[in-house]
């Protein structure tokens, strides 16, 4: 009773989310500041975790605070954005993002290989997952982890793949890849969040910190000789975002260990310190450090 009540709930809180998308822009950006403050100045949401991430990767800088508000501003614009999603067109999406260089996948495009595309949780990454088929040529594939609420997961995916994404779980991916490796794919991977328990993780020195990172996008792209781009966020505006292409390599196989993950770390910091406000700070990156969040 209990799990058929949930479901319920969940198509209830769906269908809600459909209807408030429907809303303009300029509307929902109101809504954002009001979840702003809420978010901020009346549950604190995540708030020691915000400040904590924040001031370990800039510990010699002034302004953790404004860096923090900004930041929460960001989430609430990026949590309505992504509510708008569910419902916008395709031609309004295309307004909102853009690629400044897609001549990058369009040559491996024509070559016939698929591709490792490597992103992070920076400006709006649903986004990036609603327009990949719209920007590029490749089928886009997104791996992740699916929601606890099974409902909710397969509707939300349900509207991610409306452009065409497939998405896949992080759990079944050696089974996915080897059965996509006949198409030609652009296998998304936001590669910058906490890799969980597990025991073998890349070690990398990141916004001050010695970081694990998980090793899937290089395996994959060795296994696979799939050559590795990288995805570089930029905010031009209040809800408009580029993305410029960078080639990590293209001959993934003849690369030494750790080179693709190396780069990618690195380009992922340089992204941030350009823009620190718009990575996801509330997550706990950090937990591999004993005692750092308490």
């Amino acid at each position: 009773m209990g799990a058929f009540i949930n479901k319920i709930a969940s198509y209830f809180l769906f269908f809600a989310l459909l209807l408030f998308s429907l809303l303009p822009f300029p509307i929902l950006y109101l809504f954002s500041y009001f979840l702003f403050f809420v978010l901020y100045y009346v549950i604190g949401y995540r708030k020691k975790i915000v400040f904590k991430n924040l001031a370990s990767s800039f510990p010699d800088s002034k302004d953790i605070k404004i860096f923090a508000k900004r930041f929460y501003l960001h989430l609430s614009d990026t949590t309505l954005e992504t509510v708008k999603c569910l419902t916008i067109g395709r031609k309004n999406l295309l307004k909102r993002i853009s690629c400044d260089n897609p001549e990058i996948m369009e040559k491996f495009a024509k070559e016939k290989r698929s591709v490792i595309f490597l992103s992070a949780h920076y400006c709006n990454w649903e986004y990036l997952i609603f327009s990949m088929n719209l920007l590029f040529p490749h089928l886009a594939v997104g791996v992740g982890k699916p929601l606890t609420n099974k409902t909710m997961n397969k509707l939300l995916n349900d509207r991610r793949s409306k452009t065409g994404m497939k998405i896949i779980n992080a759990t079944n991916i050696k089974e996915e890849f080897a059965k996509d490796k006949d198409i030609l794919t652009a296998n998304l991977f936001l590669a910058d969040q906490y890799p969980g328990h597990i025991t073998k993780v890349f070690p990398a020195a990141f916004l001050q910190k010695e970081t694990g990172f998980l090793y899937g996008a290089e395996k994959y792209a060795k296994d696979y000789n799939y050559p590795v781009v990288y995805a570089d966020f930029t905010r031009i505006k209040r809800g408009r975002y580029n993305i410029h292409l960078i080639e990590i390599t293209d001959k993934p196989q003849e690369e030494v260990y750790g080179m693709i993950m190396s780069s990618y770390i690195s380009l992922l910091e340089k992204t941030i310190l350009r823009q620190p406000e718009y990575w996801l700070w509330s997550h706990k990156r950090w937990k591999q450090i004993p005692g750092f969040y308490e």
